[in-house]
């Protein structure tokens, strides 16, 4: 009988390979962790406690590693926010750049979950935009949409590949990776600490509001009215809080990980039905992915928000002044942000105007009217006298008529 040539065995081992691949399963384990902390981060906190749907997938014991590594070095689970942000205080005026995950995913997503009617710039072209929005509630707690519970029906159908061959070979290990590895996720993913870092900060003694930006350049920013009891999100923009049980985290990554491990040893030499194994880990892969990048409403965070108007107009000053005359104190939050340098001298005193306007409204309540509106002194126009004489220098303005000056920015 001939010998096979050297092209004849190559073909009979991609053939046996792709029939029954082998170690294709261990490689694919320990690829795409960051992938898996992100799915975490969005699903983690949600309206289950300590129940936190991600699937089993690859890159599991990557990810159970690095974990670790964090757990013991910057006590941090949750990854780096997104999108470079900035939370302004909208009557001091204080600003700090974002280190809340989920504050930069409501900015990165704003597109999804903003109302088409908000969206209409009525052939304007946009300079800036600046949406105003009440919080209805935030507990922190997700409120459990689609992406949240089909992870559910995902770790279920993964199960059911396992039965297969059971079934149809009476080979039971397909099923046991299944179920263990899905254990393992569960458990990984329902440490308190993901929670901690995500959402658990003070609440508000007395309301509260916040602009949500990119910063000087940005198209977009977000007015956050917030009442007594809310989630303080200026709190929850800050760098690294102090956590309950930070050993706690430290113990069970570290037995996680190795757990993780001992796993991964025990399925790397296994080369029966391998496709079924190939096959879980696909299909939890495919959701991992899809949530770790979905796009979410602010209420599956636990920040449930209310559209309540917008202002858009050709030019940044026009939009901060209309900020200020419906919610004293926000649009000369914003001036040193978008206008770092020197105003022109009737900015300045139409921004001194606006100051004393707002300690006005300060004195007399705070009161709102039904739309939402300040019911404050009345606004002087943005265009008028090039050194504010119809500006008055104590009191409320009332309508003069004098020169204008043309349009500045």
């Amino acid at each position: 009988m001939a010998e096979p040539t050297s092209s004849e065995g190559t073909a009979a081992w991609m053939k046996a390979q792709w029939s029954n691949p082998s170690d294709i399963f261990t490689i694919l384990l320990i690829i795409g962790g960051d992938i898996v902390q992100a799915a975490i981060a969005q699903l983690c906190a949600g309206p289950v406690p300590y129940l936190t749907p991600v699937s089993f997938s690859f890159g599991w014991v990557s990810y159970a590693v690095s974990a670790m590594r964090s757990a013991v070095g910057d006590n941090r689970l949750m990854p780096e926010p997104e999108l470079a942000c900035k939370l302004i205080n909208a009557q001091s005026g204080y600003a700090r750049s974002n280190h809340s995950w989920v504050l930069s995913r409501m900015l990165r997503d704003l597109d999804y979950w903003h109302p088409r009617e908000f969206a209409k710039a009525e052939n304007i072209r946009i300079s800036l935009r600046v949406s105003i929005w009440v919080c209805r509630s935030s507990t922190g707690r997700g409120s459990g949409d689609l992406v949240y519970w089909i992870g559910i029906l995902v770790s279920v159908v993964q199960m059911g590949i396992g039965v297969v061959p059971w079934g149809l070979y009476g080979e039971w290990f397909t099923f046991l990776v299944a179920v263990t590895g899905t254990a393992l996720a569960y458990s990984s993913a329902a440490l308190p600490q993901w929670r901690e870092e995500k959402v658990l900060v003070r609440t508000l003694q007395k309301p509260k509001a916040v602009f949500l930006t990119e910063g000087n350049g940005a198209n977009e920013v977000l007015l956050i009215l917030c009442k007594e009891g809310d989630l303080d999100l200026e709190a929850l923009a800050a760098p690294q809080r102090e956590l309950h049980s930070p050993w706690a985290t430290r113990i069970l990554t570290t037995c996680l990980a190795v757990l993780w491990i001992g796993f991964l040893i025990t399925v790397a030499g296994w080369r029966q039905h391998t496709w079924y194994l190939v096959g879980i880990g696909i299909i939890g892969m495919l959701h991992n992915v899809g949530v770790a990048g979905m796009k979410r409403q602010p209420k599956a965070w636990g920040i449930d928000l209310q559209p309540q108007h917008t202002i858009v107009q050709g030019k940044v000053m026009e939009v901060l002044w209309n900020v200020e005359e419906y919610y004293p104190g926000a649009g000369r939050s914003l001036i040193a942000e978008f206008f770092p340098g020197k105003l022109f001298p009737r900015e300045e005193q139409l921004w001194s105007y606006a100051e004393r306007r707002r300690h006005a409204w300060k004195d007399n309540g705070c009161p709102i009217a039904g739309n939402g509106r300040a019911e404050a002194w009345a606004m002087p126009p943005l265009r008028g006298s090039a050194h504010g004489a119809d500006i008055p220098e104590a009191g409320e303005y009332f309508l003069t008529s004098g020169p204008a000056t043309p349009p500045g920015r």
